[in-house]
């Protein structure tokens, strides 16, 4: 089962989503000073190395589902254990591999490996535990990840220690304390002999409270739920999907409008694209508060004001950046419905369904940037620049959900190639405030490198050739991405 899952991973790309970041954040953390680099490696391995078991295994489990094999697993001599033991270790295993290269090519040899991988490991084995607990009440990747997210957001909170910002035994309550202790041991941190022994004891003792919770979840939801998931997928067969139910009240509306109603309904229904629509309004609205103070935290060691720019870009971006992702992810679901396939026979026509939902994401990108700046209120983007820069950063959305409607075959594969996404937001975060010019325009392969650039150059010099240029630039790059991936889309 093990051989069984692991082949699976990498047919569906977590290995190659995982080497491309692992290769990203390595150059990231080379460019990062010597003395905070341990410190930043530790944030990457906890925030993403780890948390793969968490998303993974639900998109692992959904699918398989959906496909009938665990009503053939439960069926046959594999046991519960067997099955949640082979989740635990083919993903524990990936993430202690990704976060081992990491390390290694971030750092050289100079941390210690059993910490690491013993921090890793049992972290990870956890999350997947925790993610199966969670995914198994759910029938949607959506509804998950919202709920899994919300769950499970508070094991971050330890992190607040790590970075200085609050000291409280209470941290000592989540098990990710043990995992912090452990990597920032890794990696030259000195703790005492007892916090060490706290560390593994008391993530060896979630890790079997996770397992019996998992083992309980399996029997009740996948064993004794079989009946209920086999009705539940009937009715999805027999509601032809959001657009076939939409369709029968809006035939007035034409194409179009049965595409817009069926949108509408799909955002009122589904929690998680309530939130995506809200998440740049609610950063904004956090980010009014939480980056001045930082700033003013930082201010005795490092001057962040002149990155303020690349605060602003990466909001401006933000929208564009999760639109993208629903977007791809509605051209999957319906793909899945075989919707687009009876979609390309009407009088709306495949390239006429691909604009519909370009328009629509490119547009919403440009009105969220609108109101997220001013929200922010970091620093004033006069309008002559925001608009250009929102309508550049907005072509974007068009780009994501056309790259993972192409890349992707089904939902297991979009969740790896949206983990790539980060990659295109961390190039021109990265080179512009690092690398020099003319080697940084090489970072103008990916596309959302342009609209940073002219605006970081707008606030720091004003309406120059370089920032029309920078846009004009990125249209061109935008415009060749959306040629290309809709040549290669299929139905």
């Amino acid at each position: 089962m093990v051989r069984w899952d692991v082949r699976l991973q990498f047919r569906y790309g977590f290995y190659a989503a995982y080497a491309v970041l692992t290769v990203a954040y390595a150059l990231a953390l080379h460019v990062a000073p010597t003395d905070v680099r341990p410190l930043l490696l530790v944030f990457v391995i906890f925030n993403d190395s780890l948390v793969l078991g968490l998303y993974f295994v639900a998109a692992l489990v959904l699918y398989e589902r959906g496909d009938g094999v665990l009503d053939a697993l439960v069926t046959s001599p594999l046991s519960a254990r067997s099955y949640l033991a082979s989740k635990v270790v083919s993903l524990s295993f990936l993430a202690v591999l990704a976060t081992v290269v990491l390390a290694v090519a971030s750092v050289g040899t100079g941390f210690d490996p059993l910490a690491l991988v013993v921090g890793v490991g049992s972290t990870s084995a956890l999350f997947v535990l925790l993610g199966f607990v969670l995914v198994a009440r759910f029938d949607t990747l959506n509804a998950y990840f919202l709920v899994g997210t919300a769950a499970l957001s508070p094991l971050a909170l330890p992190l607040l220690g790590t970075f200085g910002l609050v000291e409280s035994p209470l941290l000592y309550v989540f098990p990710t304390q043990g995992t912090l202790v452990l990597l920032t041991g890794a990696f030259g941190g000195a703790h005492p002999a007892w916090e060490l022994a706290y560390a593994v004891g008391y993530l060896c003792l979630w890790i079997g409270l996770a397992w019996v919770a998992a083992e309980r979840a399996f029997e009740r939801h996948v064993v004794r739920g079989r009946v209920r998931g086999e009705h539940g997928a009937a009715r999805v067969r027999r509601g032809g999907g959001s657009i076939g139910r939409a369709s029968a009240v809006a035939d007035g509306l034409g194409p179009v409008g049965t595409l817009a109603l069926a949108d509408l309904r799909n955002w009122a229904r589904d929690p998680l694209l309530l939130y995506v629509g809200l998440a740049p309004l609610l950063a904004a609205v956090v980010g009014r508060f939480v980056v001045p103070f930082a700033t003013d935290l930082l201010a005795p060691w490092f001057d962040a004001t002149p990155y303020l720019p690349l605060v602003v870009a990466t909001f401006v971006l933000l929208a564009p950046y999760l639109l993208g992702l629903v977007a791809g992810l509605f051209v999957l679901e319906e793909r899945d419905q075989r919707v687009i396939e009876a979609l390309w026979t009407t009088p709306l026509t495949g390239r006429g369904y691909l604009a519909y939902r370009g328009v629509a994401v490119m547009g919403l990108s440009v009105v969220y940037a609108f109101v997220a700046v001013p929200v922010l209120g970091v620093m004033p983007v006069p309008l002559w620049l925001l608009v250009p820069v929102a309508a550049v950063a907005a072509l974007w959305a068009a780009v994501a959900g056309l790259l993972l409607a192409t890349v992707a075959s089904n939902t297991v594969e979009g969740v790896a190639v949206a983990k790539l996404f980060g990659v295109f937001l961390l190039v021109p975060l990265v080179a512009i405030p690092v690398v020099p010019e003319p080697l940084q325009f090489l970072a103008g392969v990916d596309p959302l490198y342009w609209p940073v650039k002219a605006l970081v150059v707008g606030l720091a010099d004003g309406p120059v050739a370089g920032v029309w240029l920078s846009l004009a630039a990125g249209v061109a790059v935008h415009g060749l991405a959306i040629a290309l991936l809709v040549r290669r889309f299929r139905p």
